[in-house]
């Protein structure tokens, strides 16, 4: 049985990844709610959260590593 993300409703590949609320999310919805996280805690509102999630999913997708094919 495949999961589906709570917050876009696409299909997991991998690990899916549980919140504190009990929401399963995918690996690139999660990012973007520890990115926003990161930004609440530092303060700055909203505007800080959208910048630092956004930041935060570009720096984990640059730090993949890429396949050779």
């Amino acid at each position: 049985m495949s999961q589906r993300c709570d917050q876009c409703r696409s299909k997991i590949r991998g690990t899916p990844h549980r919140t504190y609320t009990g929401r399963i999310l995918c690996e690139r919805c999660n990012d973007r709610l520890t990115g926003a996280t990161a930004g609440a805690i530092v303060g700055g509102g909203l505007p800080n959260m959208i910048s630092t999630a956004g930041w935060y999913q570009r720096a984990k997708k640059a730090m993949r590593p890429r396949s050779r094919g």
